[in-house]
């Protein structure tokens, strides 16, 4: 074959790659070496993806393409403390909160990090393991700093928590310092709402089920609360 048959071909064929990669995340995806701040972005990018309800699936692929990278990383570097975290990470997102525990704990076993507790915690509580949840998300507030980025969502998973075993006042307490750190989560608000009317705490219970609804306006559980605690007062 010809050299000027032969540039057509390599052309059609850097096309296909071009068209490929951006299926599959861009031509970063294609080219890219591994690296932490390759996988860290992939798990960015499913972050940003799992916010949309209708990009569920591709945000699961972000995950595990982070994830494939993590692991290789760590397969050369296997005691890297932010490549085991974002492992931890990956796996929680991936819905594997089993591995997550199992990971976490190995890597707890040698040194403690609260980024990685805090994951920890978060999977014990989807694994309905509260007394466990509980120990580890204390762990988790003795060590990270004031001013980590998860402590609002720690406080409100332990209000989870205390709200299955019905301890009220308790679940009032980690939520009010949840939506205190975070104002623009609706659920929290609404969940906190819930508690202060189960307290019997109309007024307050009305003013969250209000907040929540500031954040969405159309939120159907917050929006029958409301009426709910309007008709057992006088509000």
């Amino acid at each position: 074959m010809s050299r000027g048959r032969q540039l057509p071909l390599l052309a059609k064929v850097l096309i296909v790659l071009v068209v490929l990669g951006w299926a599959a995340g861009g031509l970063h995806g294609v080219w890219a070496e591994d690296s932490y701040k390759a996988a860290l972005s992939l798990f960015w990018e499913g972050r940003r993806l799992e916010n949309l309800e209708t990009r569920q699936a591709e945000s699961q692929l972000a995950f595990q393409r982070s994830l494939a990278m993590t692991e290789r990383l760590l397969s050369a570097d296997p005691t890297n403390p932010d490549l085991q975290t974002l492992k931890t990470w990956n796996l929680f997102r991936l819905h594997r909160y089993t591995d997550t525990v199992v990971y976490a704990q190995s890597v707890l076993n040698t040194r403690q990090d609260y980024r990685i507790i805090e994951t920890m915690a978060e999977a014990l509580y989807f694994l309905g393991k509260n007394e466990e949840a509980l120990a580890a998300f204390s762990r988790y507030f003795t060590l990270s700093p004031d001013n980590d980025d998860r402590r609002s969502s720690a406080y409100y998973y332990v209000g989870e928590v205390y709200f299955r075993i019905k301890k009220y006042e308790h679940a009032d307490i980690a939520f009010s310092m949840a939506v205190t750190l975070e104002k623009n989560m609706y659920y929290w608000w609404y969940r906190l709402g819930l508690v202060k009317e189960i307290l019997g705490q109309y007024r307050q219970a009305y003013d969250a089920f209000n907040a929540s609804l500031a954040l969405r306006s159309n939120f159907q559980p917050a929006l029958d609360a409301k009426e709910r605690v309007r008709a057992k007062s006088s509000l």
